[in-house]
């Protein structure tokens, strides 16, 4: 091999090597700012949670109406692929 290869080979490295630094640092930027998302939120379930808990007739309300919500969804899901087939 030439110098011209070997400094075209050195030079590609160069910037793969770039590419992946930044692709490394991109991803860690992003997950940080998950992690900490994450954090929050689940601080903040943990606040409804304690809440749910301090009061019965609060957190029955929630039960009743999380199940209302959950047959709901059922029916929309069952609703919506009734008609698809069609």
């Amino acid at each position: 091999m030439n110098e011209n290869t070997y400094v075209a080979i050195i030079t590609e490295l160069a910037n793969q090597l770039a590419s992946k630094s930044i692709n490394e640092a991109e991803f860690k930027a992003r997950l940080t700012e998950s992690q900490k998302l994450v954090a929050q939120l689940a601080q903040e379930v943990e606040s409804y949670r304690s809440v749910l808990e301090s009061d019965k007739d609060l957190k029955d309300l929630f039960e009743e109406i999380k199940n209302k919500n959950e047959v709901n969804k059922q029916w929309i899901t069952k609703y919506s692929l009734n008609h698809t087939m069609q």
